[in-house]
């Protein structure tokens, strides 16, 4: 099982994919700023989710609970600056309890939150499908 392999073995778990971008699960806690950063310098950036096939390719990549996924807000903004037109948000996900929670995650059962970006987490990056 090379899932199981991956967790026990390795920080990094990349998923093959026929899509247009490979999700690779890090499993290393950072805040969503150096997650970001660190997939800006290993990969392409943190998870672009731009549909729901999309969605389901970063959740089956996943290997944690909760991912820090290239989401941030005022308006929702994908990492790079594209607009986020896709929407997955949990009924409450986006609610900036607090005033402070302007970054996106992903949960266990595929819906979106915000949280404190300062938050340890561990993330999803993305790369480009290479054909």
């Amino acid at each position: 099982n090379v899932s199981g392999w991956c967790k026990r073995r390795l920080s990094e778990c990349p998923k093959i994919s026929q899509k247009s971008k490979n999700y690779v699960f890090i499993n290393q806690t950072m805040s969503w700023s150096s997650a970001q950063q660190y997939c800006r310098e290993n990969y392409k950036d943190l998870a672009m989710i731009e549909n729901q096939e999309e969605n389901t390719e970063a959740q089956n990549a996943k290997l944690s609970n909760k991912v820090w996924i290239g989401l941030y807000r005022e308006p929702w903004t994908w990492s790079d600056g594209s607009k986020s037109s896709f929407r997955n948000w949990y009924p409450s996900g986006s609610d900036n309890d607090g005033g402070n929670q302007h970054c996106g995650t992903e949960n266990s059962i595929h819906v979106w939150g915000d949280e404190d970006c300062s938050w340890k987490r561990v993330f999803i990056c993305h790369q480009d499908k290479i054909r």
